[in-house]
């Protein structure tokens, strides 16, 4: 793969360069029902057609009142009220309250004509038809306003948000039983003679266990995508053609997972040059872990193929910051990851390298952040870690104390 460590593009400018070649946003088709596919993303703004609540409501149990019929009330000098009734739930009440009156109102209860506040239960003593009232309200104290949670013509949830436990229960108080979603499949193609099925056993010597496509299968479902995967390709051009010619029939972006071999890297390199224009874009990316990503496309197909490395952490960091970007840039026109940016003090010294972007992996702890470096294949960092160290190329070192930029998964 002449070129791959000797021709390196920064991220952000790879990132830039690709969508623009490629000429994204796409537009991406949509898929399934959005409330029956938990996880996916929606692909188009979901707007109200109606204001909720539809009535003004009590969030509390108590008396609804005319606020004004209360004014200055305290346990020594309360305000006496008629009871006028009790409003039912589930349904609106029948009457209508005057000066003077209140009514007897549970929680989610809708308020009876005349009033505008509740005064809470315990605020109050009641005997016959008469209830005591110890506290003062202001106007709307103690309930819900019509519209309030939101208007019709309001925006529920933008293009690109995810239907998961946050956003499901608002599409379901809006009604909103079907909603566009994003019908994006990505094939992931594992590559290298050493690599051997997870479930392996015993392990062979000299063979490691395919981490890296259990790994891209999890991070890419969770941002709302789907997977399909097409086994471990042996060290073989002919057969690494074929593999991915198969996947990019059936799937909008290809993840070649790569082997350690020269012979491998080469044989992903020289096939991702044969690609249809553009081809290959990226001969790899300025950024560690990570330097050894291609990147390729075939923008009248509107296909997109990455080559990422085979190291466990290499291949999380590529994906996480390269392949996700695309993914949503694709659909969407920007290039963003899913990571929330901190800025937190350094804990100890974090030692880096000038001239080239960093990650390394964090641990925080009571609003404190540590290192977290990887020894080994960094699947247990990965666990343990609550996420990212980012050193820009300008920067080489974090010294203890220093403001840090953090980006949490």
């Amino acid at each position: 793969m002449a070129g791959l460590v000797e021709d390196l593009t920064p991220r952000e400018d790879a990132l830039s360069l690709v969508s623009s070649a490629l000429g994204f946003p796409w537009g991406i088709h949509g898929g399934d029902n959005a409330l029956c596919v938990q996880g996916c993303r929606i692909l188009k703004d979901i707007v109200s057609d109606e204001d909720f609540p539809p009535f003004p409501r009590s969030t509390r149990d108590g008396y609804a009142v005319l606020s004004s019929d209360c004014f200055g009330a305290s346990a020594g000098n309360p305000a006496f009220l008629r009871l006028a009734g009790e409003v039912p739930m589930g349904v609106p009440p029948s009457f209508r309250l005057n000066a003077g009156e209140c009514a007897l109102i549970h929680t989610g209860g809708i308020l009876p004509e005349g009033s505008d506040a509740v005064v809470m239960m315990e605020d109050t003593d009641s005997a016959g038809d008469w209830v005591e009232l110890k506290n003062a309200v202001q106007k709307t104290d103690n309930t819900v306003s019509c519209g309030e949670e939101f208007s019709r013509g309001d925006v529920l949830l933008q293009a690109g948000r995810k239907i998961d436990f946050r956003t499901s229960g608002l599409l379901a108080m809006a009604g909103v039983m079907e909603a566009e979603s994003a019908a994006l499949r990505v094939g992931i193609i594992s590559t290298g003679d050493e690599i051997v099925p997870p479930g392996t056993m015993p392990l062979p010597p000299g063979k490691f266990r395919d981490v890296n496509s259990a790994l891209l299968t999890s991070l890419i479902r969770g941002e709302g995508y789907q997977v399909s995967y097409y086994g471990i390709a042996e060290d073989s051009k002919n057969l690494l053609a074929s593999v991915l010619e198969k996947a990019l029939g059936e799937c909008g972006t290809v993840v070649i997972s790569g082997g350690s071999s020269v012979s491998m890297r080469d044989h992903c390199s020289s096939i991702l040059e044969d690609l249809p224009e553009p081809g290959l874009l990226i001969r790899g990316i300025l950024m560690s872990p990570g330097k050894p990503t291609l990147i390729a496309g075939l923008k009248d197909e509107k296909k997109l193929v990455l080559g990422l490395p085979g190291h466990p952490f290499s291949c999380f960091l590529s994906a996480y910051t390269v392949l996700l970007p695309l993914l949503n840039a694709m659909i969407w026109g920007k290039p963003q990851g899913s990571w929330r940016k901190i800025f937190l003090p350094s804990e100890e010294t974090v030692f880096g390298h000038s001239g080239i972007e960093e990650f390394i992996p964090c641990i925080l702890r009571e609003g404190r952040v540590f290192p977290y470096p990887v020894k080994s294949s960094f699947s247990k960092a990965l666990a343990l870690s609550d996420g990212l160290y980012r050193l820009p190329a300008s920067q080489e070192t974090i010294r203890s104390g220093e403001e840090a930029e953090i980006w949490l998964w």
